[in-house]
């Protein structure tokens, strides 16, 4: 069973994640009110660290992102979204044909994907959220099989926003972040790239200058 790519489907908490309640509002860069984090603002890199250590994100490693939210209206940023999409579909089927395999993809399905048609539970993922400088581009994207390990990724995120009184923004945010551009579960990983379980680490967050230049390319700031 296949289903069409939707530029929707690539967060499931849009409206949360962006705070925008209307499409094509512009994406506000206020900060939330954190007073109610239960703590959360007192767990540092070594405990998110930890928690990623004891979970099932092989082939992937925890990014430290900062908070830089896009300027971009909601519409403008699925448009952009769709064109990606496309490219790195196009990519993926000229250059990856074999992480496809590797991930469990059948020649059917691979078929059906030159046609713009995702498997079964695969979706898109953007790997860096908007809210943390992530772009709609197809350096940003990673195919990934939906359950369990793009739930998983977010079940992460929402340990780290989700507050007493509702969406939080911390001023870093630790995100699991598949290597490549098709996600291989680690045991059927055959490719470089990717820390093993034992090394993986906290990476340094953006600078707030690259995360200018990067908002500049999609916002025009």
């Amino acid at each position: 069973m296949t289903e069409e790519l939707d530029g929707k489907d690539v967060f499931d908490n849009w409206d949360q994640l962006l705070q925008a309640s209307d499409a094509g509002k512009e994406i506000p860069a206020g900060d939330l009110d954190l007073s109610g984090l239960m703590g959360k603002e007192e767990k540092g890199p070594d405990y998110w660290e930890n928690l990623f250590q004891e979970s099932n994100f092989g082939g992937m490693n925890l990014m430290g992102l900062s908070y830089f939210p896009l300027t971009i209206q909601e519409d403008d940023f699925f448009k952009k979204y769709t064109a990606a999409k496309r490219v790195f579909m196009a990519d993926i089927l000229a250059h990856n044909i074999n992480d496809l395999r590797s991930a469990g993809i059948s020649e059917e399905n691979i078929f059906y994907l030159s046609k713009g048609v995702l498997p079964a539970n695969w979706t898109i993922h953007l790997k860096y959220p908007p809210l943390y400088g992530g772009l709609p581009e197809p350096d940003n994207m990673v195919m990934i099989q939906c359950q369990p390990f793009h739930e998983l990724i977010h079940d992460f995120i929402n340990k780290q926003i989700l507050t007493n009184a509702g969406l939080g923004h911390p001023k870093t945010l630790y995100v699991p972040t598949p290597v490549g551009k098709v996600y291989i579960p680690e045991g059927a990983w055959t490719g470089s790239g990717g820390k093993k379980k034992a090394d993986r680490s906290v990476m340094a967050g953006m600078t707030q200058g690259a995360l200018q230049q990067l908002s500049q390319k999609v916002g025009g700031r």
